[in-house]
């Protein structure tokens, strides 16, 4: 059997995340159109975000940045798929070969998970 995603892991956040993106217009990033999503899952090879913003049919690649426990992740991405959702859509984000940026995902999610499990043991010790 085939799978799409070929991923260890998949990290989904209770509350998502903000993220400010841009598209990517003749090989260059139009920072003039940047806009907001929420993050709701990531791995270290893509993300499902949340906007408002209707990308259109065949939307250019994106530049993303966000903020997963204190370092700034700007990564680049292909949209992938798309899907109706409330008042906005559902994008399926693809990096592609950004090692650098994988490796920080993988880091950043390792440093945010710790703060969450020791929080979570500071609540249950009261």
């Amino acid at each position: 059997m085939i799978f799409k995603r070929q991923e260890g892991f998949r990290f989904k956040f209770e509350e998502p995340i903000q993220i400010t993106f841009a598209m990517y217009e003749n090989g260059k990033v139009n920072h003039g159109q940047t806009a907001m999503a929420d993050l709701l899952d990531i791995s270290p090879r893509g993300l499902k975000m949340f906007t408002e913003v209707d990308l259109g049919v065949n939307p250019p690649p994106l530049d993303l940045r966000f903020v997963l426990d204190t370092l700034e992740v700007r990564a680049y991405g292909d949209v992938i798929w798309s899907r109706p959702f409330g008042n906005g859509k559902q994008y399926g984000i693809h990096f592609n070969d950004q090692g650098p940026v994988e490796d920080l995902i993988v880091e950043e999610l390792k440093l945010r998970r710790k703060k969450e499990a020791a929080e979570a043991k500071k609540q249950n010790d009261f």
